[in-house]
């Protein structure tokens, strides 16, 4: 009987050996595929590597990172968070579920995970990186530019850090440093998309409309379904005053994202430009409807009824944008034209005075408020 037992258990541990052998024959292999930029036989391989041992955390976060490649970003997911309960305080792990979350859409839940690998390392120049253009992308550019001016302290040859931080100067109208951080950026990752679309960007803030343009086509010859080219696109066709084909290249970023707040709100624009204020209201709507924190789609909204000449819906706009943000200087301007509108230049007056009093840096801004304000002595 203890012989049996005996040759029972060297079975066993044969076979676990066995196991663990194939487990890493498939791991290897998976780590091989990744490397040649296969994914799709990479989720095969490691996918096989844990029928044989369910349990190593590295083959799940492996697994993960192949199944973001492809996008599978709810299996992604599903790996990445098996592994991170083996190891709650790998910052890898944290910046991989960030850069799943990002590629989601899920924006706060990406910024929260980009934070945590930070915390834990805090010269993780990639996570920095990646981080400062989120932070970009949620309007938040005083922190973009910090996270990427840290980032490039901590490795000054990391080309998409000068990119993202480019891209954030000609967001906030800084041409010289835009253009200085971006060809910078674009000399060391030539073909990088961001790059391209930081230049486009930079040429649309400069009115180079047609420059833009062109950029933005570059990217889609690159990656042909890219919504956030087509909608840069599209605002500078509006731009150009090309409505039909303005149309119908916000309609294809719409396809290709169907819950974009930033491509209803170019809808938006295109037909308050043309006068076509119901539909306009509707695209502001929805637009509002998927906002949170953001005053935008409520301004618009109520620009679109001052222009209607709906002077009550216009009010309701402006004071849900206002809850949002009180001191936003835009909101206070339009809401100081609406009052115009109607004739009550002392509330007009003194929104375009509070307006004036948060307008910080923005010459155009200020340039408009100085004729709005002139404007109400004659």
């Amino acid at each position: 009987m203890k012989r049996t037992a005996a040759v029972a258990c060297a079975i066993l541990l044969l076979f676990a050996a066995s196991c663990k052998d194939m487990a890493l024959e498939y791991y290897n292999r998976g780590i091989d595929a990744m490397e040649k930029g296969d994914a799709a036989a990479a989720v095969e391989d490691f996918e096989t590597s844990l029928s044989y041992r369910s349990d190593d955390p590295d083959t799940h976060h492996n697994l993960g990172v192949a199944y973001q490649t492809i996008g599978n970003y709810a299996a992604a997911l599903e790996h990445l968070k098996i592994a991170l309960e083996s190891s709650p305080s790998d910052p890898i792990l944290h910046y991989s579920i960030a850069e799943t979350h990002a590629a989601m859409g899920s924006q706060q839940s990406a910024a929260r995970e980009y934070a945590r690998a930070i915390a834990l390392k805090n010269d993780f120049y990639e996570a920095l990186t990646d981080y400062g253009k989120l932070l970009m992308q949620m309007g938040d550019y005083t922190a973009a530019e910090e996270n990427l001016v840290h980032a490039i302290t901590i490795k000054p040859s990391y080309g998409k850090t000068y990119i993202y931080l480019g891209w954030v100067y000609a967001k906030t109208g800084k041409v010289n440093q835009a253009t200085y951080y971006l060809y910078r950026g674009l000399q060391s990752e030539p073909n990088s998309i961001d790059g391209r679309m930081g230049l486009a960007t930079l040429f649309y803030e400069k009115g180079l409309f047609d420059d833009a343009v062109a950029e933005y086509q570059k990217v889609t010859e690159q990656d042909a379904k890219n919504p956030e080219a087509f909608l840069g696109m599209g605002r500078c066709y509006t731009a150009l005053g090309e409505t039909a084909l303005a149309e119908s290249t916000l309609q294809k970023a719409l396809i290709l994202r169907p819950d974009s707040p930033d491509t209803r709100l170019a809808l938006g624009d295109l037909y308050l430009k043309g006068k076509d204020y119901e539909r306009a209201v509707n695209e502001y709507r929805t637009a509002a409807g998927q906002m949170n924190k953001d005053p935008r789609a409520y301004t618009n909204l109520g620009r679109a009824y001052t222009a209607a000449g709906n002077f009550a819906e216009a009010q309701s706009s402006f004071e849900k944008a206002l809850l949002i943000a009180p001191d936003n200087p835009w909101v206070l301007y339009h809401s100081g034209q609406l009052y115009k509108s109607m004739r009550d230049a002392t509330k007009a007056r003194v929104y375009f005075e509070r307006s004036l009093a948060h307008v910080g840096t923005d010459e155009q801004l200020r340039s408009l408020l100085a004729d709005a304000l002139s404007s109400l002595k004659n």
